[in-house]
């Protein structure tokens, strides 16, 4: 199985600081490595197991972009409460890790096997 990138405190972290947008690029950016990681596992897993990971990924997948459409927005409105954005990047960052584990559980229950 190939390494993946580890993810780091950054990973759901949304403290508050000038860079937020900055350290959202670099958390999602470790997030994108890794998810493309998992792909390329997925296409050497059987087929059982392709289809069951290809499922996860594309949830996976879609919190990803869920985030990165969260982030740009807040780019473009000045007025959003960044607190009510920062909680909402939170929460999805949360549902990016369990969709990712819950993908990255089966690739590696099919190497077990």
């Amino acid at each position: 199985m190939a390494t993946h990138v580890t993810p780091t405190a950054d990973d759901t972290s949304t403290a508050e600081s000038p860079d937020t947008a900055e350290t959202l690029d670099r958390t999602l950016d470790r997030w994108r490595a890794r998810i493309d990681e998992l792909k390329v596992q997925m296409d050497l897993a059987t087929l059982d197991v392709r289809e069951d990971v290809s499922k996860r990924l594309e949830v996976t997948e879609n919190i990803y972009l869920a985030i990165r459409s969260r982030l740009s927005d807040a780019r473009h409105d000045a007025g959003q409460n960044v607190a009510t954005m920062r909680q909402s990047v939170a929460e999805l960052l949360t549902d990016l890790r369990r969709a990712y584990d819950d993908a990255e559980a089966v690739v590696k229950r099919s190497h077990e096997a």
